[in-house]
């Protein structure tokens, strides 16, 4: 009897695992001799804080439970812990990551989108969010109502070397700010006062560094400060409908 052929997939299986990369097929340790990718990734950890936005005179509040994740890496997720900190330790390196934040009592909040550095940590990324009642309290003040298909930005112009982080005003005043594409110069920019409250008549900003655009069109854009002699980074936008974006101290519009 003539021998068996052996089927053809046979011989095409070992070619095939090894344009895929694996270096020996049929290892004698039984394993493929392929190259585990999951580990072939750089990640870095990303960590940082939530706060509550207040009005004069009312520390910061810090947010509990706030589920803390990535938009463009949904399953990175991670909670809030009693202070409010957070940590996301594993998260690829030179990826595009805006963090979001959702919480109960509070607006779905999110940071400015980041390229993340090839080697980390990355600290102090921060959300400073108002809680819905004070969120419905600044529309009222502003007589703004607020399009649930749009959505609200809200950044900082900071002094060099400032941020969230110290004790008092922070801001670089009598810096203007926009926004590209440009859109209705009815929705903002709206200045905040040196009291912590936006006030329409503001052409520039206070040593607060407040600034807003209100009912803000879905899309990507980019926040930019100008003041002569000073400056700015500028801060890179995903603005999605029912999300409150504040790009906040550091990494908002930095004085460098």
């Amino acid at each position: 009897m003539a021998p068996r052929r052996q089927p053809r997939r046979c011989m095409v299986l070992p070619a095939l695992l090894l344009v895929l990369g694996c270096a020996d097929p049929f290892a004698d340790d039984g394993s493929t001799g392929c190259a585990d990718t999951d580990h072939d990734v750089s990640t870095i950890e990303v960590s940082g804080d939530a706060f509550a936005f207040t009005l004069p005179g009312t520390p910061y509040g810090l947010i509990a439970g706030a589920t803390i994740s990535i938009v463009e890496q949904p399953g990175i997720t991670t909670t809030t812990d009693e202070a409010g900190h957070f940590v996301l330790p594993e998260v690829p390196a030179g990826s595009l990551a805006t963090f979001e934040m959702v919480a109960d009592g509070f607006p779905r909040a999110r940071t400015k989108t980041f390229t993340l550095p090839d080697d980390g940590p990355l600290e102090r990324v921060t959300f400073q969010i108002p809680g819905d009642d004070l969120f419905a309290l600044l529309a009222d003040l502003l007589s703004v109502e607020v399009d649930p298909g749009a959505c609200q930005i809200v950044s900082t112009v900071t002094r060099v070397g400032k941020s969230i982080y110290d004790d008092g005003a922070h801001g670089e005043a009598g810096a203007t700010v926009t926004l590209e594409p440009s859109i209705d110069p009815a929705r903002g920019p709206v200045y905040f006062g040196a009291d912590v409250v936006p006030d329409p008549m503001l052409t520039e900003t206070t040593e607060d560094g407040g600034v807003l655009f209100s009912n803000v069109p879905a899309g990507s854009y980019v926040l930019r400060a100008m003041k002569d002699g000073v400056s700015f980074e500028s801060v890179t936008l995903n603005c999605e409908g029912g999300t409150l974006v504040n790009a906040s101290p550091p990494y908002g519009l930095q004085a460098l």
